[in-house]
């Protein structure tokens, strides 16, 4: 009686043990999808303060407030842009470090590359455009985290309701 009881709590565990792994990996992409719209909000507020200041980029970036998912890159780009490093490398890297689907990197690798090189109204332009890439992907990862989050926690549900029976 005991070893059943033993048995039966050992399954239920491997059971919830999937179903967690399930809701992580739909955590990790709710993550990865508040992190692009935090970086549209961000996009917007470079476009406001470009519009009615055209401040440098290093003031832009430390007067930013709110981006708690976007932080390391900011804070990241700014202590290289302090160690001598032009924008577009110090962005780079920041990115690299801190965002980790190549999809996103990619997204914002592309704002470091195109950011500061021009006027007032050809930054407007190209932040218009950018905004525009970004949006699309932003909808994109909405519509996928909808279908994925159930996908990955049936899943993980079903990964521990299989192990357990091969187990047990």
């Amino acid at each position: 009686m005991t070893s059943e009881i033993m048995r039966l709590t050992g399954g239920l565990l491997i059971v919830l043990c999937g179903a967690l792994a399930g809701i992580l990996k739909c955590r990790s992409f709710r993550q990865r999808t508040e992190l692009m719209g935090e970086y549209l909000r961000f996009l917007t507020q470079v476009k406001a303060v470009i519009g009615y200041t055209a401040e440098s980029a290093g003031s832009i970036l430390s007067g930013m407030r709110g981006m708690e998912l976007l932080a390391p890159v900011l804070e990241g780009t700014l202590e290289l842009m302090k160690s001598g490093s032009s924008f577009e490398n110090a962005w780079c890297s920041a990115v690299k470090s801190s965002v980790l689907n190549r999809d996103d990197r990619q997204l914002m690798y592309s704002f470091g590359h195109a950011f500061g090189t021009d006027n007032v109204q050809g930054e407007l332009s190209k932040l218009a455009l950018h905004m525009q890439n970004a949006e699309t992907h932003y909808s994109g990862l909405r519509a996928e985290l909808k279908t994925k989050s159930r996908v990955y926690r049936t899943v993980g549900v079903f990964c521990g309701v299989m192990a357990a029976a091969v187990l047990l």
